[in-house]
Formats: structure tokens, sequence, C-alpha cells
């Protein structure tokens, strides 16, 4: 019989149990499918999201916003970061192209409509950049691009594009490139360099003010450039306040690619990194040599008188402040001349004041020319001239500096066409003994002046009366002894000088006498002093050198054959250096024995320059003339020196011998001396001997020879010759008993 249905069910349940079963496998699939997929769409949309939000990001930091036009509606949408750059709330919906271009600046919008328009009926992108009018009234610069998309019947559908704010990029820009034109055209040379101070970059004016090209200078120091004229201390400094403030300027001396050299004005700035390290320093400077030298000018016209030239009130009285401090602390005089014109009011006030301004010029020029560089010339106003000297020495060099200028100022002048004649009043005072103050000093010089008026003008006065006698008599000397040697007024005298063991006469000295015509015979002490100071001491002791030598022949002549002559030899004669040249002159004139002429040298001549001393006497030696050191122990000899000096007699000063026998140092330093020259294989000669017992003294400590008035004055020749026959026969005669006996 056929199945039931419970056995029809029965059979089925096996298989309905795997339907079911593969159907919770179907569903249990599905559900695992549905979450994966739910989790991989939230990852998407966070991922989405996070993408957004950094495209967002990045409009904003490249102020790039975004738009997009239904063309079908009409409706304008914008992004975020385009309501930010535009400035308006985004509440309040654009919603238009019109309204959009409201936002245009008015003469802009003409020009962004017509470029959308063509870009749309031609169906290319376009990009412009055009202004937006803010509605406080401020402008940005916008770039703006965009595109058009079409329906298949080439109908548009809507444009999309970008609204980009390049404002601040615009402004750099343009701040770049003026400040590349402010590199580039500045007046002003700029360098820049590394943080090794090497150079990276300079400017044209760079090139023009130096001479260098960037070839020249690039990877160089600027230290290149440098003068040499700035201490080491200085760039420390600049470089200290470089590295404390990032800043410094100052003045350096700089030399250009041809050598010459010049000021500058130099300022040097820092740039830094992050970190506040220095990256670049640039420097920036210009040429001041005008400013400089204009400064000079202006510093000249305010201490120097502007017709003349002069040093004016104002520089004398700070050149005045300097030298009398300087003159108290070396214990040195210093002295004023105030000089004042003769008639000068008369020339000036009868041919005006132009020929009175050429006569003062010419003045100045001549008292500029009278006096030593060093000294200051400076005129007060008017016809008032004031002289500054300083390291005067004696007073005589001022009376004679004075006279000098009473002569050259005194002598005519040739002005437009006219002959003028105007002479000097000068007053002299002297500092300290005349004023220890400037105003004391420019007083007295000026009451000087005004008594040197009183005694009838173009003289000079002393403020000092006993000092103005003084300097007046050893002008007139010095005048006197011009005379007395064009017109023969000079002649010689002869001190015997004694063998201390024969008696005899061995030589004679030449010493100068001149007969004055008022004041009768004089004694070198009174003239050879002047003589010195003037120069004249050069004509004089020629003309005693050749008739002293004159006078040898002449006593040789007379029979005195074993007779020398001794010879004074001024400094002047041994600065020259044709002493050789002159003795070998007058041997050979004369018919000498070279050995019979003694030249005597002051032992404070020979030292003046001991090199050139030892190069003559060694000349004079190999001649064969006699050499005698004189006034020795009354100067600083180097006992080194006088060991290399070629001399064969050393003179004991008179000071020395004339202590002999009294409680002092004089035996000593006569017996040194004696013991000296012994060693030194020298002859001794003493002067001044006046007493036996003198004598005596010298011959039992050996000394050879000796003068003195114990045995004869200088006397004329004739007398000489007669006192050296008496002596010597007398102690031939002598020596002949004391034989016999």
């Amino acid at each position: 019989m056929p199945d039931s249905p419970l056995d029809c069910l029965s059979s089925l349940s096996p298989w309905l149990v795997g339907l079911e079963t593969l159907l919770l496998l179907s569903i249990l699939v599905s559900w695992v499918v549905l979450v994966r997929w739910r989790r991989q769409t939230l990852r998407l949309q966070a991922e989405l999201a996070r993408d957004r939000r950094q495209l967002q990001e990045a409009k904003r930091l490249a102020c790039l916003g975004s738009w997009e036009l239904d063309l079908l509606t009409g409706r304008l949408s914008w992004s975020d970061e385009l309501y930010r750059i535009f400035e308006v709330d985004p509440a309040s919906q654009i919603g238009s192209y019109t309204l959009f271009l409201e936002r245009v600046h008015p003469e802009d919008r003409d020009k962004v409509d017509q470029a959308y328009r063509t870009s749309v009926d031609q169906r290319t992108p376009y990009r412009i950049e055009h202004r937006l009018l803010l509605p406080d009234g401020s402008i940005k610069l916008i770039i703006e691009t965009g595109e058009t998309f079409y329906a298949d019947d080439g109908s548009p559908l809507r444009s999309i594009g970008t609204a980009q704010d390049v404002t601040e990029t615009r402004q750099l820009a343009s701040r770049m490139i003026l400040m590349a034109s402010a590199f580039e055209h500045s007046g002003e040379a700029i360098v820049i360099t590394d943080t090794s101070n090497r150079v990276v970059m300079v400017n044209p004016a760079f090139v023009r003010l130096t001479g260098y090209e960037p070839a020249d200078v690039l990877g160089q120091n600027p230290s290149m450039l440098s003068a040499g004229r700035t201490t080491p201390a200085e760039y420390e400094c600049m470089w200290q306040a470089i590295r404390e403030h990032g800043f410094w300027q100052g003045e350096v001396w700089d030399r250009r690619k041809d050598g010459g050299v010049y000021p500058k004005w130099l300022s040097v700035s820092v740039i830094r990194d992050e970190n506040g390290e220095i990256r670049h320093h640039i420097g920036h400077f210009t040429d001041i040599s005008a400013e400089r030298a204009a400064e000079a000018r202006l510093h000249h016209m305010a201490h120097h008188d502007v017709l003349t030239g002069l040093c004016n009130r104002f520089s004398l009285q700070d050149r005045l402040d300097q030298a009398m401090a300087q003159a108290r602390r070396e214990h040195e005089p210093l002295a004023l001349m105030f000089i004042d014109l003769d008639r000068f009011k008369v020339i000036n006030d009868t041919l005006g004041h132009h020929i009175g301004d050429e006569l003062l010029i010419e003045v100045s020029q001549r008292l500029r020319q009278s006096v030593r560089e060093s000294d200051v010339v400076a005129r007060l106003g008017g016809d008032e001239f004031v002289i500054l000297l300083s390291g005067i020495g004696q007073t005589g060099v001022l009376a004679r500096l004075a006279e000098k200028l009473v002569q050259n100022v005194g002598e005519p002048y040739q002005l437009s066409g006219h002959a003028l004649y105007t002479t000097p009043s000068i007053g002299i005072a002297i500092f300290p003994t005349d004023g220890a103050t400037v105003d004391t000093l420019m007083k007295n010089a000026d009451a000087a002046m005004y008594h040197a008026k009183t005694e009838g003008r173009n003289n000079f006065q002393f403020f000092d009366s006993k000092m103005n006698d003084l300097a007046l008599e050893r002008l007139q000397i010095e005048q006197s002894l011009r005379h007395g040697l064009a017109h023969n007024e000079f002649l010689l005298h002869y001190q015997p000088i004694i063998d201390m063991v024969s008696g005899r006469v061995r030589a004679f000295e030449a010493l100068v006498r001149w007969q004055h015509p008022q004041r009768g015979l004089l004694a070198p002490g009174l003239f050879i002093g002047v003589a010195e100071e003037t120069g004249l001491i050069q004509p004089l002791g020629d003309w005693v050198f050749w008739t002293a030598c004159r006078q040898l022949a002449v006593f040789q002549a007379a029979g005195l054959d074993a007779i020398k002559m001794s010879i004074n030899i001024s400094a002047i004669q041994m600065r020259n250096g044709n002493l050789p040249i002159l003795a070998r002159g007058a041997i050979e004139a004369f018919t000498l024995n070279p050995s019979d002429l003694i030249f005597e040298i002051t032992e404070t001549v020979a030292m003046q320059n001991p090199e050139e001393t030892v190069r003559l006497l060694n000349q004079l030696r190999d001649m064969g003339v006699t050499l005698a050191l004189d006034d020795f122990g009354t100067g600083y000899s180097s006992l080194s020196y006088l060991r290399m000096f070629a001399l064969d007699h050393l003179k004991l000063d008179r000071s020395f011998v004339e202590e002999i026998g009294k409680a002092n140092d004089g035996e000593v330093i006569c017996d040194a001396t004696i013991g000296l020259a012994r060693n030194l294989r020298l002859k001794v000669i003493a002067e001044g001997v006046e007493t036996e017992a003198q004598l005596n003294y010298l011959q039992a400590r050996g000394c050879e020879m000796a003068q003195g008035y114990l045995f004869s004055r200088p006397v004329p020749a004739e007398q000489a010759v007669v006192f050296a026959r008496e002596r010597n026969n007398k102690q031939v005669v002598d020596t002949l008993t004391q034989q016999e006996a």
C-alpha cells in the first residue's frame, strides 16, 4: 500500500534538516558579509572625511577656494575657503553669478565676465587675475581658474573653478623685486657674506667703488679690501659688537683695486636662522673722502686765518696751551714774538683794502719762510702777527731770528704796480720767566712790542731788559764778527808747550785773538760762542788753520826746526768731513812735515759722531798728523771709543790741574788720567800749569808735557820765537853745565 503522509514526511525529514542547515549557513554568511561591508563602508567614509578635511586644510593653507555654477538652475555654490577668501558669511549665500560679479572690483568686472563667457563659448579653460573689493573697502588679489562641462547636445551644464588669494604672495614678490632693485641700484656698496665671512654677493655699486668685479671677491674674506690703517684691536671691537648686538657701524680705511686708499663709513648687520645662529653678514658702505675733505676744510677754516692761511687766534691759543704743557714737562723754555707792522694803516687807508690784503699775504709768506717748519706763525687780526718758538736754546738764537725777521719783512714789496715799504716792531717774551700762563705771556710780548715801537720802530725788544741788553750785545758781536772777518781784525797768539823732562819748547798752541776796533784785544771766550752759534766758526776756523800752518813754516825758517804747531779743530770742521783734504793742502802749500802738525779735538766734538771721528782720525793718522784729545775729563767719553781713536796725546784739562794740592779729588783725577794715558800709550799734556807745586806734582806722576802761565802766556809770533830760542838755548847750557859738573 502506498506510503502514508507520515511516512512521506519521515522520508523527507533528513532532506529538510539539511535544507534548514543550509539556510542557516546562508543567513550566517550574509550577516558576516554585511558586517564586513559595513565596517569597510565606515572605514571608507572615515578616510573620505579625513581626505576632505585634509583637502580643506590644504585649500586653507594655499588660500584656495572652489566654486560650482549650475548653468541650468543658475545656482552658485562655494566652498568654505572661498567664503573666507571673499570674507563673506556662509549663511549669506552668494546664490548667483551676478551676485559674485558684484564682489569683483568695479574696474575688473568686465574683464572677469568676458573671460568666463569666452571660456564657455569656446569650450576652453580660463585663468585670470583680478581684484576683489571687500566690504570694508580693502582689496585682495585673486587668481581665478574655471572650466565648463557640456551635455551630449553641446549645451553647457555646469562650470567649476577655483579662486586663490595671492595678495600676500604678490606683496612678497613686490617687496622682493623692490629689494632686488634697491640692491642693484643702491648708491651704497653692498656686500653679503656667509657664516664664515666669505663673500657670496656684491652689488654694482661695490664694483664701481672698489674696482673689484664679483669674480674677484666671491669666496674671499672682505679683509682683502683693508688698507692696513685699522688696528687689530679696532677690528676686534667691531666683531664683538656684531656678535653681541648684531650691528656695528663706523669708519674704516680700504684700498681699491688700483691701490688708492680711501675712508669709508661701514655698517654691518646680521641675518640669523631659527636657532639664532648667524647665517649671513650684510655690509653696506660709502666713500666718505669728500665728507672728510669737507671736514678738513671746515677745520682749516676754523683754525686758520682766511686771508693769509696762517693759524688764527683760536688755533694759537690751543697751540700755546700744548706747547706750555710740553715745556713744563721737559723743563725747557719757549718764546713768543709779537709782531706789528709799522705804517700799515697808512698804506691800507691810502691805497685801499685790497692792496692792504695783498701786503698782509706777502708779509705772512715772509714770516713763514723765515722760521722753522715746527714753529707756529699766527695772525691775530689786522696787521698783528705772533710767532711761537720751541726748542730755542740760547737767547742769542732769538736775537738772530728777530734780526732776520726785521730784515726780511723790511724788504720792499712790489704790489699792483706799487713799491711799498713796511717794517716790523717785534716784542719777545720767554716762558716761563716772562709769564707762566698764555694770557701773561701774550701780554708781556705785546708790551715788549710797544717798547719796540717807542724805540723808533723797525726793531725788536725783549720783555726782560737785562736779557734784551745781553741779546743785543751778542747781536752786535755777531755783526762785528762778520766785519772783523772781512777786514782782517783777527790774529794768532802762541802759547808754548814744554817738555817736562828736557824743559825745552816742544810745540806752540795757536790761539785766536780779536783786535776789536773799539774794545781792543779780545780773548776767544768773548766771541767763540757767538761764532759757533752763527756758523761763523767755519770761516774763522779755516783762517786760524791756514795762518797757523803758514806761521809754522816761518818758525821753521827762523831755525825752530824741532817746533810743532798745535791747532784747535772746530766741530763744524769735523762735521764737514774734509779735514784730511784741508790738511793735505796746507802741508803741500807750506812744505810741512805732517808730524809737525798737532790737531787738537775736544772730547765733546769727538763724541758727537764717534764712528765718523774714528774714520777721520784714521785718515789723519795715516797722513802722519799728530792727534790730541783736548779737555779730557770734562765730557762723557766712552773708554771703548777712546781706545779706538787714533790718538797720540791726551790733554789734561786746566780745571783738574788747578785742584792739585787742594783737599778734593783733583789729584785723583790727574793720577787716573795719567795712568789711563800710559796704559793707552798716549803722552799727557797738562794745561793751565801756574805753580811750581803743580809742575813738581805732574813731573812726579810722569806727565810728559805742560803749558800754562808758569812758562808763558800766549804771545805774538815774534815773542814766541824769542821765548823758544832763549828757553831752548838755556836748557842746552844747563845740560852742558850739569854734564861738566
